[in-house]
């Protein structure tokens, strides 16, 4: 089995991984004919993280295999290190074996790194299927920013939408800060609101996929009161980040 993908942007895909660093130590690329996968749980269970890369989001795909995808096997830090220098602009290519996955970097020079196609236990990640009550659309520094608000008062984020006027996010810990979101602001883009909710969840996990923020155009957010908070960062080329993450008790 073998696959071959290139991504035009090595820097955009060095922060999608750095997401993942934040995470788990190791992950598996699954490349199936029509997207680029991984999926990912982190050790306390707290958190899971989807990629979903459709094939229409790189430059050059291909794939050869007997079964129906090809996985490759690779530790987080490794290729973290190898793609963390990258610049805008800078092609990267990803070459799955049996053996290796190849990791090349090409601008003016063409920088080419062999690691081992390692073998990855992945926890069985049962299909979450989920109601939530709230949805809301926002522009991606609209998370940013109340991230960086919270953070400076406290440790929680609580979300709440007590109907669909608004969307309030509110920092608590030692301090407290309050930011609202009217419907009709540039910053709120859609908000649906099935009943009034209101959850808290961790600033340090929702710092683990705050980066990608640089790449995301909107993010999607879906809760419930004392339920996980569901995030979907849309990216470039009709990629996706699913990040579920389970609430503050």
């Amino acid at each position: 089995m073998k696959a071959h993908i290139a991504y035009p942007d090595a820097k955009a895909f060095r922060t999608i991984m750095e997401s993942l660093a934040k995470i788990v130590d190791e992950v598996a690329m699954h490349v199936t004919q029509d997207e680029v996968r991984i999926k990912a749980i982190d050790p306390a269970h707290i958190a899971l993280i989807e990629i979903h890369l459709p094939s229409t989001s790189f430059i050059e795909y291909e794939i050869e295999a007997d079964g129906e995808e090809v996985v490759g096997g690779i530790s987080i830090a490794n290729m973290f290190k190898v793609i963390k220098r990258a610049k805008k602009g800078e092609k990267l290519d990803i070459d799955i074996t049996d053996d290796n996955v190849i990791l090349t970097i090409t601008s003016s020079t063409v920088k080419r790194y062999t690691f081992k196609n390692i073998e990855v236990s992945e926890p069985e990640i049962p299909e979450a299927v989920m109601e939530f009550n709230a949805r809301a659309l926002v522009i991606a520094d609209t998370l940013k920013n109340a991230l960086k608000d919270a953070e400076a008062v406290g440790d929680t984020l609580e979300i709440e939408a007590p109907s669909e006027e608004e969307l309030i996010l509110r920092g608590k810990g030692t301090g407290f800060t309050e930011t609202k979101i009217k419907t009709g602001s540039p910053a709120l883009i859609e908000l649906e609101v099935k009943e009034a909710s209101k959850s808290s969840y961790s600033i340090e996990y929702l710092k683990h996929v705050v980066a990608l923020t640089k790449i995301a155009d909107t993010i999607q957010l879906e809760f419930s009161s004392q339920m996980p908070i569901r995030l979907q960062f849309n990216l470039p080329g009709e990629g996706k980040v699913i990040y579920l993450l389970a609430p503050k008790s």
